[in-house]
């Protein structure tokens, strides 16, 4: 499988992602909720960049078991 349809397939299980299909809300929704931009939830939805202190916390609040899923999200990566 090609490194690029291995990666869209990995997106498709970001916690924040599958959170925010499973309750039928947008990026902006989320961004909203969380008061971040719609661009911070984007960068974490590609896995380019982490939620860190506060915006951790609030994710952890929102999604049931967030840190956990995150950890084992991001340890699943498909390398080049």
């Amino acid at each position: 499988m090609e490194i690029k349809k291995k990666l869209s397939e990995w997106k498709k299980g970001n916690p924040i992602k599958k959170f925010r299909k499973d309750k039928g809300l947008s990026q902006p929704d989320v961004a909203s909720l969380l008061g971040v931009s719609t661009y911070t939830v984007q960068r974490w939805e590609d896995g380019s960049v982490n939620p860190s202190g506060d915006n951790g916390n609030k994710l952890n609040e929102l999604i049931v078991g967030f840190d956990d899923e995150w950890k084992d999200w991001k340890k699943k990566r498909p390398t080049v």
